[in-house]
């Protein structure tokens, strides 16, 4: 799937860089924005170009996505390098840097970023431990394991 012309342009870069970009910049950022594009494309757990291409498209979907690779595109021309650390010393004019070590699309996206382009519903829940699985529902809340409530309680039994 080709990204649409309009969706990020050398000119939104340029209309939201703090100073006027150099003759190398203009060059690298058309390629960077498709780069972003075809990254995010890339990302199975995003399944963008279903949700692109289904009728009728998600809503706002493709504006998220332009948001998105701004970002990241404004964000490689602030640290090309991808430079986690930089110190430079005067005196002896000692440079020591450290460079970051993922992968490509961790340097592109932040978790932010991708969690506004995750389909909706995914991952919402990853890391809750649900205590009503199973449960009828709605109901008076449960007060012990002898609640009549409770799917294992022998019908009939009391104490």
């Amino acid at each position: 799937m080709d990204m649409p012309d309009d969706l990020v342009t050398l000119e939104d870069i340029r209309a939201r860089f703090y100073r006027a970009l150099t003759p190398d910049e203009e060059r690298v950022v058309p390629a960077w924005i498709t780069d972003g594009w075809d990254e995010l494309l890339d990302m199975p757990a995003l399944a963008l170009e279903a949700r692109l291409t289904a009728v009728p498209p998600e809503a706002g979907l493709l504006e998220r996505i332009g948001r998105t690779i701004r970002s990241a595109v404004l964000r490689r021309l602030k640290n090309p390098q991808g430079r986690r650390q930089y110190s430079y010393g005067v005196d002896d004019a000692t440079v020591s840097e450290t460079l970051a070590s993922e992968t490509l699309a961790t340097e592109w996206f932040t978790d932010d970023e991708l969690d506004r382009l995750s389909p909706p519903g995914v991952g919402a829940d990853a890391f809750t431990i649900r205590t009503d699985a199973g449960l009828p529902g709605p109901g008076a809340p449960l007060t012990s394991p002898l609640d009549e409530n409770y799917p294992w309680h022998p019908i009939g039994w009391r104490l």
